[in-house]
């Protein structure tokens, strides 16, 4: 099959006339290539993108030293920021990074919302696709098969925004699976790029089937990233592997999370990939240790719900301490935000369980962080429910330690909540915590 006869089938899947002025569904931009060569790999290739209207395509010649993309430095978080400023001058649902490496050109994607908390499935921006080098001297060595695997890994890394995103998203990933699954022709690519390659499949097809996967789509995704793995010599760094085991990481996350057979499994494999991911992305790639570390601590949480493992319920504890490190208040404030208040229900959890005031006034500590964001004259509903979770707390360690002086701290906290419910007229929040006012009371007389 043509790449001309496969976008035509896109086309028509969407109804979409195959007009040269057409606005594309996509916004994609194409940074300038760090590249040695004379071929303008970045400009040929956002001419490739530009044949299917599907995207509408910029290329950026923006120049700035990009030695972080070696990938092997310190400077990640420059890869970061740069890549935010484009986006932003652009306003584009994602930009696409070329760079050269021993022959070959390596592709990386990035979205504004990439690590933003809460994170359900995304590609990392270490997440790698490698085309040979010489492609780029003949834009026709670029295969139907090849465009198709790229045109996915667009369009699944972005997170949809517009409703025509949102309802296009999953029929077109549907179509390219489809298309890529009937493709017979010869390949020409040889070996040594196949980890990356499996590594994107798997990827694509766990998000098209994300949201009702079954034991058929991860029998397919496993075989997928385990074909990735077989072929680890080609793998050279460290970051190739750590991608492919977060690739493992999320399938069994999201299995764990929508299936319920082999449920437990499928949390235990969970946990083990995403820590053999941290082996490899580890703090010298804060964002994806971060965002690992925030995915890990709710898995554990489960576990511990699960098992009653106390040790789970510490690590996940132990886990959304790291991710807090990634995640400051100055630079990710509602990430931040997320982050304290789950804290301080894992916090309050871990000090009933081992008995420890200090842990429960540690947890009071996070509610009270989630405050500076969910202030009260802005945010009224969200700072009385954390006014409620931190009332909870006094009340628990009253009755833990036997201490009228903890109720009557609690007391405190449920009137602020009370009278703001009240103001804002919530009368199911005002009838909840005029009883937990009741159980005050009646512990106090």
């Amino acid at each position: 099959m043509s790449l001309n006869a496969c976008l035509s089938n896109i086309r028509k899947f969407l109804n979409a006339p195959a007009t040269d002025d057409q606005t594309g569904i996509f916004k994609v931009t194409v940074v300038e290539f760090e590249d040695r060569c004379n071929l303008n790999c970045g400009l040929r290739f956002a001419e490739l993108l530009k044949s299917n209207n599907l995207f509408d395509v910029v290329f950026c010649r923006d120049s700035f030293p990009k030695g972080f993309l070696n990938l092997q430095g310190r400077n990640f978080f420059d890869f970061i920021d740069q890549g935010k400023r484009i986006l932003e001058e652009n306003h584009s649902d994602i930009l696409i990074w070329g760079y050269e490496e021993s022959g070959k050109i390596r592709l990386n994607f990035q979205t504004s919302s990439q690590y933003i908390i809460p994170n359900d499935l995304s590609f990392s921006l270490l997440d790698s696709l490698f085309i040979p080098l010489n492609y780029f001297s003949n834009p026709e060595s670029f295969s139907a098969s090849l465009m198709l695997l790229i045109h996915g890994i667009i369009i699944s890394a972005i997170n949809p925004v517009t409703n025509i995103q949102k309802q296009n998203k999953p029929l077109l990933l549907n179509n390219i699976i489809k298309l890529l699954a009937q493709d017979n022709s010869p390949k020409d690519i040889s070996l040594e790029f196949m980890p990356f390659i499996m590594n994107m499949l798997g990827k694509i097809y766990l998000q098209n089937t994300k949201n009702s996967i079954t034991d058929k789509d991860i029998e397919i995704i496993e075989n997928l990233l385990q074909g990735a793995l077989k072929n680890k010599q080609f793998l050279r760094l460290p970051i190739y592997f750590g991608s492919v085991y977060n690739s493992f990481g999320q399938l069994y996350e999201i299995a764990f999370n929508k299936t319920t057979e082999n449920n437990f499994l499928h949390l235990k494999n969970a946990i083990k990939h995403y820590r053999e991911a941290q082996k490899y992305l580890n703090h010298n790639y804060p964002y994806d240790y971060g965002l690992i570390s925030y995915h890990l601590s709710g898995l554990y949480f489960e576990f511990w719900k699960q098992n009653n493992d106390i040790q789970a319920l510490r690590d996940a504890v132990s886990c959304l301490r790291e991710a807090e490190k990634v995640y400051t208040q100055s630079q990710f404030v509602h990430s931040w935000c997320k982050i304290q208040g789950i804290l301080g229900y894992y916090l309050t959890c871990l000090g009933m369980k081992a008995q420890s005031n200090d842990i429960m006034l540690l947890a009071v500590n996070s509610y009270h962080n989630q405050q500076k964001v969910y202030n009260q004259n802005q945010f009224p509903q969200e700072w009385a429910d954390i006014q409620d979770e931190i009332g909870n707390i006094y009340y628990l360690l009253g009755k833990q330690n036997n201490d009228d002086n903890f109720m009557y701290e609690a007391r405190n906290y449920f009137n602020s909540a009370l009278d703001v419910y009240s103001q804002i007229k919530n009368k199911q929040a005002v009838q909840k915590i005029k009883q937990r006012l009741d159980k005050v009371k009646n512990y106090i007389d």
